[in-house]
């Protein structure tokens, strides 16, 4: 189920502060026979790769660095940034060999990334949420990390309290006085978790479980940012092909929707 929603009247701010990362090294397994000869990211939807939707919406954020992590099929991405990530102030693929997962990836990625913060967004992800619609709340309560959270029943396993503190993940059924929302894929992170990541011995791990860990060490600066229901956005997780045909479908039904997701306007290469 798709989340449908229409951006706030006033743009949110760009994002020349910090840096900005596509996580984009992923197998791809759930996408095959897709993936058989492409990078999840170059994928193609309306005849648009991923990654090139995601390069239209960071674009105008202006990000100081953009950083794109690769695996598989990494002589695909080096190509396709070099012909379509044009405007970025600094672009760098980040090769992984062997993959790092992704908390070995965001480790490696943040000791190159420039500014006050790391912004990151899963390629897998189609929507026109911004990365800087957390920014108020990473800088307004000095965050560790701060995650955009919804209310999408599929995938609700992110636990938070009523202060929209994050308190557990993975999980089936919240707690008493908590709800369950679900990670858009989107984050902004201190400077401060990077430090915090390099205290992690093993050289692949997922980020979850690490965040879980700072939870149960009995940090509460995990935070999430919420799309409440009187906002409006899309959003859709296309790890599937049958979540690609939803979105697909989307497209044709909601015209608007693509100038509002990156697609190119008709006519335009």
């Amino acid at each position: 189920m798709a989340r449908e929603i229409i951006f706030p009247s006033s743009p949110p701010p760009a994002l020349a502060g910090g840096s900005l990362m596509i996580l984009a090294a992923g197998f791809g397994t759930r996408l095959r026979p897709l993936t058989e000869h492409l990078p999840k990211a170059l994928v193609p939807v309306a005849g648009q790769p991923l990654l090139g939707l995601w390069l239209e919406r960071l674009r105008p954020l202006k990000p100081a660095a953009l950083l794109v992590n690769g695996h598989y099929r990494v002589e695909q991405l080096e190509a396709f940034l070099a012909t379509s990530a044009a405007g970025f102030r600094e672009v760098r693929l980040l090769r992984e060999a062997p993959i790092l997962d992704t908390g070995g990836g965001l480790r490696r990625a943040m000791a190159f990334a420039r500014g006050r913060f790391l912004a990151t967004v899963n390629v897998d992800v189609v929507s026109d949420l911004s990365p800087a619609l957390a920014l108020d709340r990473y800088r307004r309560e000095k965050a560790l990390v701060t995650m955009i959270l919804h209310d999408h029943p599929r995938y609700n396993q992110v636990e938070v309290d009523d202060g929209g503190r994050i308190t557990a993940f993975g999980l089936s059924r919240p707690r008493p006085g908590r709800r369950l929302l679900a990670y858009t894929g989107i984050q902004v992170c201190s400077p401060r978790l990077f430090r915090l990541l390099q205290r992690c011995p093993e050289p692949v791990f997922p980020l979850v479980p690490f965040y879980q860990r700072l939870l149960d060490s009995g940090r509460r600066d995990l935070l999430a940012r919420v799309m409440d229901g009187d906002e409006n956005y899309y959003w859709r997780d296309v790890g599937t092909p049958g979540d690609l045909e939803a979105l697909e479908n989307d497209l044709a039904a909601r015209p608007e929707l693509a100038r509002r997701l990156g697609f190119p306007a008709r006519g335009q290469v």
